[in-house]
């Protein structure tokens, strides 16, 4: 069995995070201090401390896996309309960190090919952003006729209007976009459904 090397994955919790050792130290009720001995190696965390900075980090402890539950469809070029029924389509166990309140979508259409092929899962943010404050990034965003899209937001020729952008497509000009969710990450449409439990 490996050693777990608690210095190490303290560092990238509180990067995950994007906390400085002085704001993770302080969450957990520790001094700065003592946070700069472990990642220095000479102070182990305690169980409990490493649970905290689990918690208070959303970076999993060592051996844990994230879980994802998919919601349903994203369309990249297939119209997709969403169906908020409460209950996951799937729910994965995925084998490295993923943010609170992650949620997956399967991709439905080629819009956005070579980085996302049809029936890829993309992870995404459970919160909701102003698509202003998205600009320039790949997001899952609802456009104002219920659509739910895998795009890149960018400005559009007026105020609260939008162009969606794909790799393999024509641009969506001018929409107005309901709200948007930051991407996080794609899992291989070959390789997803291993991690179905």
């Amino acid at each position: 069995m490996k050693k777990i090397d608690w210095s190490d994955w303290m560092e990238k919790a509180r990067k995950f995070a994007h906390m400085t050792q002085v704001e993770l130290a302080d969450k957990i009720g520790l001094s700065q201090d003592k946070i700069s001995n472990v990642k220095r190696g000479t102070r182990k965390l305690s169980s409990d401390e490493s649970t905290l900075i689990s918690q208070v980090t959303g970076y999993p402890l060592p051996g844990e896996n994230a879980s994802l539950n998919v919601l349903g469809y994203v369309g990249a070029g297939a119209a997709v309309h969403p169906i908020d029924d409460g209950d996951p389509l799937y729910s994965l166990n995925i084998e490295y960190p993923l943010p609170p309140g992650t949620v997956g979508a399967i991709v439905r259409g080629d819009s956005m090919f070579p980085i996302f092929e049809d029936g890829d899962l993309v992870a995404y943010s459970g919160e909701t952003v102003l698509p202003e404050d998205a600009l320039g990034e790949t997001c899952i965003v609802q456009v104002s006729d219920g659509r739910l899209l895998i795009k890149t937001i960018r400005r559009g020729s007026e105020d609260g209007l939008y162009t969606l952008t794909s790799y393999n497509a024509p641009d969506i000009i001018d929409v107005p976009v309901d709200w948007a969710r930051m991407f996080y990450s794609r899992i291989s449409r070959r390789v997803w459904r291993k991690f179905v439990r």
